[in-house]
Formats: structure tokens, sequence, C-alpha cells
């Protein structure tokens, strides 16, 4: 028999999803070939030299790098615009972790989901939980308070120098070194989560993958992982 699937998400949700994927990879991969002094380094030496030599130079790089960002941060912007009250408030709703008690909650989840990949913590009960568990919502708040801050510190970044006299006001070039912290820290911080998201849709739970694809999860696993959005969609009469 085949297993019973239900549609969780929509074309346009799929194609944003691999849209952002993509520009962060590009990204990435020019970001850390942008910085390549001796004193401060992102990557191993090779790759600023290998990226910059392609490109022709560091200059061509940094333009990339701004461009693509520009259009990542705007295409984002009019995404969430043009879908605010169908796709993006209900995610937020759902996704965002806003208090002391939730943030526990779901760091507690995330805990005891890590320890169980090394054979520990077997025995500790866990919260039922709804179509976002503990770890995607702490992830998912990383994402969009990281989002903010490194379209906002980025756009400085790439702008100020072209727009602002840093020569006639030292706060310019202070503020650049500062944005630039924020930027690269957030960077950071946010591939920090990515890893073991990856790791899960990948090796662990091969089924959100696939819904990142088809749309679609099998019944059964949604009933396993998220009883309560099951209890949801049932009383609903999606399944």
């Amino acid at each position: 028999m085949t297993e019973r699937l239900i549609r969780v998400r929509d074309r346009r949700t799929i194609a944003l999803h691999w849209f952002n994927a993509a520009c962060w990879a590009l990204l990435l991969a020019s970001g850390f070939g942008i910085i390549s002094g001796d004193d401060v380094r992102l990557a191993p030496a090779f790759w600023p030299g290998l990226v910059q030599n392609l490109a022709g130079g560091n200059a061509p790089v940094v333009s990339f790098h701004g461009v693509l960002g520009m259009v990542w941060a705007a295409s984002i912007l009019a995404f969430a615009l043009f879908n605010l009250r169908r796709v993006v408030r209900p995610f937020l709703a759902e996704v965002l972790v806003l208090t002391p008690v939730t943030a526990w909650r779901d760091l507690r989840f995330t805990t005891v989901t890590l320890l169980r990949l090394f054979g520990l913590a077997k025995n500790a009960e866990l919260p039922p939980q709804g179509r976002y568990n503990g770890a995607q919502r702490l992830l998912g708040t990383l994402i969009v308070l990281g989002s903010v801050l490194i379209a906002l510190s980025g756009a400085y970044l790439f702008l100020a120098p072209k727009l602002l006299p840093f020569a006639a006001n030292p706060l310019y070039g202070e503020l650049f070194r500062w944005a630039l912290m924020v930027h690269a820290g957030t960077v950071f911080a946010v591939l920090t989560g990515l890893i073991p998201h990856i790791y899960f849709a990948v090796v662990e739970e091969r089924e959100a993958l696939e819904s990142m694809k088809s749309g679609q999860l099998p019944v059964d696993f949604i009933r396993h992982h998220n009883p309560l959005w099951y209890e949801e969609l049932h009383r609903s009469g999606k399944i």
C-alpha cells in the first residue's frame, strides 16, 4: 500500500525556499572570498585567492556579493508583502519565539533531540509538537531576525562607501566597522543553526526534505512527529 500524503506547502513557498538556499550558497561563496588579509580571514587562504582570480579581482567579487545581497533582500521583502496574510503572518505566529518561557521550552526540546543523536537522554520526556517543533522554532526565529540584521548591515557595507563622505566624518567609518562585525557574526550564527537543520533533513527526516520538493508529507509522519498539528488537521477535516 502507498502511504497517504497531504499537501502542506504551496509552490510559491517551495520556490522561495530554494531561491533563498541558492542565494545563501552564492553569498557565502563570494563573501568568504572577499576578505583575504593575513590578520582577518573568514575562509582558508586558498579560497579568497581562487574566487578573486576567477572574478578578475576583489572589486568584482564585492560588487557581485552586494548586488546579489540586495536582490535577495528585495525578493524576500516582496514575497512577504504580497503574501502577508496568507503565508507570512501565520508562519511568524507559529515560529517566532518571543518569551523566555517559550525559549526555555524550545531550547530543552532542541538539547534533548541533539543528545539523542548520541544515544543520550533517551528517557527524557518531550511535549507533543505542533507544525514546527522546538528546534525549528528556534532556528526560524534566528533566521527571521538574523536576515533583517544581515540585510541592513549588508546594505550599509555595500552602499555607504559609495554614498557617504567617509573622509569628512569618522562616524561613517566607525559604523562601517560595527556593521561588518554584525554582518559576519550574524551570518556565522545562522550557519551554526543551519548545520543541524541540513543534517536532519538529509539524514534523519528525509520526508521533510521531500516535502520541500513535492509540497507533500506522509500523514503517518505528521502523526508521529507533530501530533498537535495532526490533531489540528484532523479537526479541520483535512485528514
